[in-house]
């Protein structure tokens, strides 16, 4: 049987990019001097679109990273796929280290919705390692700092591997660590581990990798004159209750008018509010607003006042379910804004059931919201939060759709992450999955211009930045999302 194709490209070809950013090895002069505000850096960027790539090009290196591109030839989600797609890399271009394959001798593999031991399909990313004396052993992905985009279906990905590693020993130096030939192939297998489709061998020489990982010597934009900072931040189980002084130096850092969380469980507005008083001290006081759905709250050091319903209730998967959403009305300097926090259900690939009624949430939002401010007059509209969007992108479709205050569609936020060229909002170190998008922000651009929105990540900042910052690197694995920040003006 003929395998099908993946990447439907014409030619390859290589480029070494410069990003020009500092490192956090700065000598003593350097680190005294006062943090510059931090500025996007022009590279090949991992932000869900091939719109950066050359038409015939599908590798990619600058000191720091090296980047592919791939298309299975359909939508997929691509850790949660019926079908495995695998990533075979000879990164030092010799055949004979690694696992013969071929014209590859194959030093890494990664294969991204394995399937489990039963055989049937499964999901997530495994990186294996092949060891000189032939041994394969299993890498957690955080290693080399692996990345794949976007995180919802899509019918091509993006994906970057770190050319640093502090594992040693294990890999051969020339190549990807250091500098030379890597080659490649990409090939899709069923459960059973039947090749279905394979691509082309690619191959490219590598300019010389960074002694040092990247690092961004920079301060936290400040908030422009005449705006409103918002920022939206999924804690992890109630976190801020349990270990507060992370989350208080992040946010003492990040200076928001407006805080809308996720996963803050269990904690009546009085109590969330008295939080903010504690350790986000202010002339004035925060407030908070809560629902019966739990975890998502708004907090304000403004005035605010709750909208909506008690609940938002949907019929989904055959019963009725309270949507994760919790909207409030702030006013502020550049006149109200209805803003709403939201967590969509969580899991699922494209097509599922979870995918479905995440699809129904974002709708009832929508509506909800819609209904609430018909009547309140000129207003902004903002929703930010957890989206889990692992399958389609319709849940954000949706809710955008006709949602901004004139009725036209609302606008979708595009952050960086500050200090990288990456758009990820979730990364855990020890888990399956990758770095991914889940996190999101609309908003109406009829009634308001986006002046800067980035995601805060302190491990892309270098130890004196963080210092000058007060701010510890560890402090944002308190929670496994890493805060949206956006800052709007008037138009």
């Amino acid at each position: 049987m003929r395998l099908r194709t993946l990447w439907c490209v014409i030619g390859l070809a290589s480029v070494a990019l410069s990003t020009g950013c500092s490192s956090a090895g700065q000598d003593t002069a350097k680190k005294r001097k006062a943090l510059a505000p931090y500025t996007q850096p022009l590279t090949m960027v991992l932000d869900s679109s091939i719109d950066d790539w050359p038409a015939d090009q599908v590798v990619a290196a600058d000191e720091y990273f090296l980047y592919l591109r791939f298309s299975p030839g359909e939508a997929i989600s691509l850790q949660s796929n019926n079908e495995s797609v695998v990533v075979a890399l000879d990164i030092d271009g010799n055949v004979t280290t690694g696992l013969p394959s071929g014209e590859l001798g194959v030093d890494l593999e990664i294969t991204f919705s394995p399937p489990r031991d039963d055989g049937t399909p499964g999901n997530g990313t495994v990186v294996s390692a092949i060891s000189p004396d032939g041994e394969r052993i299993t890498l957690a992905p955080a290693l080399l700092d692996i990345s794949v985009a976007p995180s919802c279906a899509s019918e091509w990905f993006e994906m970057r591997i770190a050319r640093r590693t502090t594992i040693e020993n294990l890999f051969p130096i020339e190549g990807l660590f250091s500098s030379g030939r890597l080659a490649g192939r990409l090939a899709m297998f069923t459960p059973s581990g039947k090749r279905v489709a394979e691509a082309p061998l690619f191959e490219t020489t590598l300019p010389p990798a960074s002694d040092h990982a990247k690092r961004v010597r920079a301060n936290i934009p400040a908030k422009p004159l005449g705006t409103v900072r918002i920022v939206s931040h999924n804690v992890l189980n109630g976190s801020p209750l349990q270990k507060p002084e992370p989350f208080a130096r992040l946010l003492r850092a990040l200076d928001p008018d407006i805080v809308v969380v996720q996963e803050w469980y269990d904690t009546p507005a009085d109590e969330m509010a008295a939080w903010f008083n504690d350790n986000l001290a202010i002339n004035g006081r925060w407030r908070a607003v809560t629902t019966d759905a739990r975890g998502v709250a708004v907090i304000s050091r403004l005035d605010i006042a709750p909208i909506g319903p008690p609940a938002v209730l949907v019929q989904a998967r055959g019963e009725e379910r309270t949507v994760r959403v919790t909207p409030a009305l702030v006013e502020t300097p550049i006149g109200p804004i209805a803003v709403a926090s939201v967590h969509l259900k969580c899991c699922g690939g494209l097509g599922t059931p979870e995918d479905e009624q995440r699809i129904i949430e974002a709708g009832a939002i929508a509506s909800m919201i819609n209904d609430q401010t018909k009547d309140i007059g000129p207003h902004v509209r903002v929703v930010m939060g957890d989206f889990n969007l692992v399958g389609s992108k319709e849940p954000l479709y949706t809710l955008a759709r006709g949602f901004d205050v004139d009725g036209s569609n609302a606008t979708i936020a595009e952050p960086f992450v500050m200090g990288d060229n990456a758009m990820y909002t979730w990364t855990e170190p020890t888990s399956r999955f990758l770095p991914s998008r889940l996190d999101y922000a609309i908003y109406s651009d009829s009634s308001a211009v986006v002046a800067r929105t980035f995601v805060f990540d302190p491990a892309r900042l270098s130890l004196d930045s963080l210092e000058t910052l007060n701010i510890e690197e560890i402090d944002a694995m308190a929670s496994d999302h890493r805060p949206i920040v956006l800052d709007l003006r008037a138009p």
